[in-house]
């Protein structure tokens, strides 16, 4: 599949020398080649909030007064 997409298309059929991997607050990889070019690529990590629900416990037991957020995974909507 990765080769199929061709995302790097400038790579092809270039030889490995050494590759990289490190990480200060986000991760990246070079991967240097032969011919003294190299591939860099930097992730950085992305937080997303799943869901967002006001609780009250008041009873001893928490009960939903307002979903607010809902990730895509759940189904379900936000209350209005």
């Amino acid at each position: 599949m990765f080769a199929e997409q061709k995302r790097y298309p400038y790579i092809e059929n270039k030889r490995c020398h050494t590759s990289r991997l490190a990480t200060r607050g986000h991760s990246f990889s070079h991967i240097h080649f032969r011919d003294k070019a190299f591939l860099g690529i930097s992730v950085a990590p992305r937080v997303r909030v799943h869901s967002a629900d006001l609780y009250v416990e008041s009873s001893g037991d928490y009960e939903v007064l307002k979903d607010y957020v809902h990730g895509e995974q759940s189904g379900k909507k936000a209350k209005k």
